[in-house]
């Protein structure tokens, strides 16, 4: 079946030609005219469900002054198509990870750390009736994914050993108390609009969006990124983090490597950058 486009535009007094964009993502088919982007869920599992916590969420992070597309409208009675659907402001950049490697990197990577920054300090309050938001959270049991690694070849039974004295060694740090605030939850250079300079134009994508960790909000941005948006966080929000910064995000980036297994080039990633990276990073000792 396909979309009908021309209605949900009429319905809200849109005009002009539009024409299908390429998704970056599985949760949402994309048209756009000139002005809006028209956002309609697909069949994923998690489609409807991101849907309605972006309603709730993106507005709230831009009414904090957080670069984000302007929501005009969301629907979700079903009525025109059955799905839910949003339009948005159209943003006329390009997406970062789809961008040539370029020397805004450090740049870009600092201004998405200070966004997140308002975000945290700026929001206290986000109305929920519908109890839409997401719950962000990290795993804490990691010990259970090394017995891949210990029954793989002995190159990688050995790289067990040392990562399970990792996960000893950081556990006691993330299992304590840390601070909660308001936080998208999924940024990664997918979700990051730039100009082809490099120049922040939003954050986009809110559908994972709940109270929470900070910390989480580095989980999934590239590795080698990590070190200058944390630089650009707290330049603009000194402190916010809380205590151990650098345990927490090592944490949270040693799950979704082992959540990638057998595929070992994360696992390598994160030693190479343990081992490579400044002092601050150099969280648990490592062999050889």
């Amino acid at each position: 079946m396909l979309d009908p486009v021309d209605a949900i535009l009429a319905h809200h007094g849109i005009e002009g030609p539009w024409q299908p964009l390429k998704a970056t993502g599985l949760a949402n088919r994309i048209y756009a005219t000139r002005d809006v982007v028209l956002r309609i869920a697909t069949d994923h599992p998690d489609a409807i469900v991101d849907a309605r916590t972006e309603s709730v969420a993106a507005p709230v992070a831009r009414a904090a002054g957080v670069l984000v597309p302007r929501l005009i409208a969301f629907d979700d009675s079903r009525t025109i198509v059955d799905r839910p659907y949003s339009i948005w402001e159209r943003i006329h950049g390009a997406t970062l990870g789809l961008l040539p490697p370029s020397g805004a990197f450090v740049e870009t990577w600092m201004a998405v750390g200070a966004q997140l920054a308002r975000l945290h300090r700026d929001v206290r309050a986000c109305p929920d009736p519908k109890g839409w938001l997401d719950e962000p959270g990290r795993e804490f049991d990691l010990s259970a994914r090394i017995s891949e690694l210990t029954s793989a070849p002995s190159s990688a039974a050995s790289a067990a050993i040392e990562i399970a004295g990792w996960i000893d060694a950081l556990r006691p740090a993330v299992t304590g108390p840390s601070p909660r605030y308001f936080i998208h939850n999924d940024v990664h250079e997918m979700n990051v609009m730039c100009s082809d300079s490099g120049e922040l134009l939003a954050v986009i994508d809110w559908g994972d969006a709940g109270w929470g960790d900070p910390t989480l909000e580095f989980a999934q941005v590239p590795l080698e990124a990590v070190p200058y948006a944390v630089a650009g966080y707290e330049a603009e929000a000194p402190g916010t983090l809380g205590d151990r910064i650098e345990v927490r995000i090592i944490w949270d980036k040693l799950g979704y490597a082992l959540e990638a297994l057998p595929d070992m080039r994360l696992l390598s990633k994160v030693r190479t950058f343990l081992r490579t990276g400044s002092e601050r990073w150099r969280v648990v000792r490592l062999s050889g």
